[in-house]
C-alpha cells in the first residue's frame, strides 16, 4: 500500500495539472477548469450548468482549501461536495445529523448510477455494516456518509485512515456551536476525528450561521483560515409579511387572520407554533373550517408522526394539506411545492425563522411566508432562557451529583430522566448544564450505552488482539452482562468495552442486544477544582447575553420599518447597501 505522502503528492499533481493554463493555445486557467467542471457535472449528474455559487465552492475544494459555505436551503449544497468527491482521489467523508437525509442522498446517487457511495449508520444490520466496512477497506468507496457518533469509534477512524481522506465534509455545521439554535453535543467529537484523519481539505455547509456562530464553529474545530462563502440568503419567490397583533382579543385576531390566509392560499402549507397545545388547537380549528389538517409534535407516537409526514408528501386526494407543528417538523421536510409557511408564534432566532421559511417554494414558484407577531410571545423565549441559564451553584450541584453516582473509575452510566429527577432540573436546563461542563473541560459525553447486554456468539477472535480475546472469553462466562460490573471485573472503561464489543460484532464474532440506553459520562476534573473558579472565568454570562441578543434581532425583524430582507441579509453578514429594497416584503411593496 502506498504511503500517505505519496498519495498527497498525487493529489497535488492532479490538481495542478487540472488548472495549469495552456498558454500556447491561448486558453486561460479559468476556461480549462470551467470546461472540466462542466464536463464532469454532465457526466455524473446530467446537468448542463451550475446554480449560483456552486462553482466557486467546488473550485475552492478542488484547490485543496478549507471552505465554510453559508447558502440557503434549496441551493444545491450537496452537489458542492458530491462532485469533488467523485473527481478527487481517495475518500470523502460526509458527517450529517440525520440518517433519513443521508439515506435519501445515497439512494439518489445510486439511482443515478453512482455506485462508489456508502452509508454507515446504527439502523443497519451487522451484516450490512460489515459489508460496507469491507467496501471501504477494498477501495470501492469514494463518498461515505456517517453520523457524528460513528466518529467516536477508534477502529472506524483507523479503517478510514487506510485511505487518503481528500475531503472531510460537515453538513449542518451550525450544530457545532453551543450558541447556535440547533446545538448537538455529538458534533463536538468531530474535532478529534479531524485530528486523527488529516483530511486534505475541510468543507462546512449550513443554511443558517451568522458571523458570530461561524466564528465559534471555526474556533471549536481549530480551523484558522478557511474561505468563507456566503450565498445570497434572498429568494425572490418568497413573499415576506408580518402581522403585528395588538389590543384586546389577540388570540381571536390570530384565528381570524389564519382563516383568511388559509382560504386564499392554494397548495400545501405548514403552520409553526411554539407550544404543543397550540398545534393541536390550530389543527382542530382548521378541521372545523373544512381543511385537511393535522398536528405534529414530539409528544406524538412515532407511528403517528410518520403517518402525518407521509400524508403531507402525498399529493393525491387522500393527502394532507396543512400541518400545524412545533419545530420538531423540521429537517427532512424536503417537499419542493410548499406554498406557504405561517408562524403562529415568534421563533427564538432569525436562524430558526429563515430555516423554517426556507422550506417554502423550493420549486422557485411564489410562496407566502407570514409571521404573526405578538410581543407577549417573546416572553416564552425569555422564560426559556431564564429556566435554562446555568450558574455556578447549579453547575457545581450537577457535577457533584455525577461524582456521587456509582461508576467504573471516572466513568458514569445514567439515564437522563434519572439524572434530571436526582438533581431537580428540567430537561433543557440539564442539557445546557452538561454542555457547559463539557465545554469547560470538566466532563466528556460519549455514546449512549446499554446498562445490560445479551450476547450470541459466532466465532472466536484470533489471538492477535489480546484485549478482544479476553473480553470475548469473559462474555462467554456470563451471557447477560451488567456493563459497569463487567468493566470493573476487567478493569476497563465502559467506553473501551463498548468499542471492542462493537468491533467484535462488526467482525462477525458475536451479536449483542442492549437494554436501557444510558448516557456515558467521563469526569475529567473534580468538583473541588470547579468550586475554585469564578463565574467570570467560566463565562457564564455569555449564555444569557447570546440568547437574549437573538430574541432582540427577531423582534427587530418584526417591528422595524425597514426592508425585512435587508435585516436578514445584514444579520447573516452579507454586504447590503443602505438604500437596498427587496420588493418582496410588505415593507417594500
Amino acid at each position: 500500500m502506498r504511503n500517505l505522502q505519496d498519495l498527497l503528492s498525487e493529489v497535488d499533481s492532479i490538481l495542478n495539472n487540472a488548472i495549469t493554463p495552456d498558454t500556447d493555445a491561448g486558453i486561460t486557467r479559468t476556461e480549462v477548469e470551467d470546461d472540466r467542471l462542466l464536463t464532469e457535472l454532465e457526466k455524473y449528474f446530467n446537468y448542463k450548468d451550475f446554480r449560483d455559487g456552486q462553482r466557486k465552492i467546488i473550485e475552492t475544494i478542488l484547490n485543496g482549501e478549507d471552505v465554510f459555505a453559508v447558502y440557503p436551503t434549496g441551493y444545491g449544497k450537496s452537489l458542492c461536495y458530491q462532485l469533488p468527491a467523485l473527481m478527487l482521489p481517495g475518500l470523502t467523508v460526509v458527517v450529517s445529523p440525520l440518517i433519513s437525509l443521508m439515506k435519501d442522498q445515497v439512494d439518489t446517487l445510486r439511482q443515478q448510477g453512482i455506485k462508489q457511495v456508502s452509508l454507515i449508520n446504527s439502523m443497519q444490520s451487522w451484516e450490512e455494516n460489515r459489508n460496507e466496512m469491507s467496501r471501504i477497506q477494498n477501495g470501492d468507496v469514494k463518498l461515505i456518509y456517517v453520523s457524528p457518533e460513528r466518529l467516536r469509534s477508534r477502529k472506524f477512524l483507523d479503517l478510514l485512515n487506510t485511505s487518503l481522506i481528500s475531503l472531510f465534509v460537515i453538513d449542518e455545521a451550525h450544530c457545532i456551536s453551543q450558541w447556535g439554535h440547533d446545538f448537538r453535543p455529538a458534533y463536538l467529537s468531530i474535532c478529534n476525528a479531524i485530528d486523527s484523519l488529516f483530511p486534505k481539505s475541510i468543507a462546512l455547509f449550513t443554511a443558517t450561521a451568522p458571523p458570530d456562530i461561524r466564528d465559534d464553529v471555526l474556533h471549536v474545530l481549530k480551523i484558522t483560515k478557511p474561505k468563507v462563502l456566503v450565498g445570497g440568503i434572498e429568494r425572490s419567490n418568497l413573499k415576506l409579511k408580518v402581522n403585528i397583533i395588538e389590543g384586546k382579543d389577540r388570540e381571536e385576531q390570530k384565528y381570524e387572520l389564519l382563516k383568511q390566509y388559509v382560504s386564499s392560499f392554494a397548495g400545501k402549507g405548514i403552520i409553526y407554533a411554539g407550544r404543543r397545545r397550540e398545534t393541536e388547537e390550530i389543527a382542530n380549528f382548521l378541521q372545523e373550517q373544512g381543511c385537511s389538517a393535522d398536528f405534529y409534535h414530539a409528544g406524538r407516537e412515532t407511528a403517528e408522526r410518520k403517518h402525518i409526514q407521509e400524508a403531507f408528501f402525498d399529493d393525491s386526494t387522500n393527502g394532507l394539506n396543512i400541518v400545524a407543528a412545533t419545530n420538531a417538523f423540521g429537517m427532512g421536510i424536503d417537499k419542493p411545492d410548499i406554498r406557504f409557511i405561517i408562524h403562529w408564534t415568534v421563533p427564538g432566532t432569525l436562524e430558526e425563522y429563515c430555516q423554517e421559511i426556507g422550506r417554502a417554494g423550493r420549486d422557485k414558484k411564489p410562496s407566502e411566508c407570514i409571521l404573526f407577531y405578538m410581543h407577549k410571545d417573546t416572553e416564552l423565549h425569555e422564560w426559556f432562557i431564564r429556566e435554562s441559564a446555568p450558574d455556578k451553584s447549579s453547575l457545581l450541584r450537577l457535577l457533584q451529583e455525577l461524582e456521587n453516582i456509582n461508576g467504573a473509575g471516572e466513568y458514569r452510566l445514567i439515564a437522563m430522566e434519572e439524572l434530571a429527577w436526582r438533581i431537580g432540573f428540567k430537561d433543557t436546563k440539564l442539557q445546557v448544564g452538561l454542555s457547559y461542563l463539557e465545554k469547560l473541560g470538566f466532563i466528556k459525553r460519549w455514546n449512549n450505552l446499554p446498562s445490560r447486554v445479551s450476547v450470541a456468539f459466532r466465532s472466536q477472535p484470533g489471538d492477535t488482539n489480546f484485549e478482544q480475546s479476553k473480553l470475548y472469553s469473559q462474555l462467554r462466562q456470563q451471557r447477560v452482562t451488567n456493563i459497569l460490573s463487567f468493566c470493573q471485573t476487567l478493569e476497563l472503561s465502559p467506553k473501551s468495552v463498548m468499542e471492542q464489543l462493537v468491533e467484535l460484532q462488526n467482525e462477525g464474532h458475536l451479536q449483542y442486544w442492549g437494554k436501557d440506553e444510558l448516557m456515558l459520562i467521563e469526569i475529567r476534573q473534580d468538583s473541588e477544582f470547579f468550586a475554585s473558579i469564578s463565574e467570570e472565568q467560566m463565562g457564564l454570562g455569555d449564555y444569557v447575553k447570546h440568547r437574549k441578543s437573538r430574541i432582540d434581532k427577531m423582534v427587530y425583524y418584526a417591528t422595524s420599518e425597514g426592508c425585512r430582507m435587508k435585516i436578514i441579509r445584514d444579520y447573516f453578514g452579507e454586504e447590503v447597501s443602505e438604500n437596498y429594497r427587496c420588493n418582496n416584503c410588505d415593507r417594500c411593496s
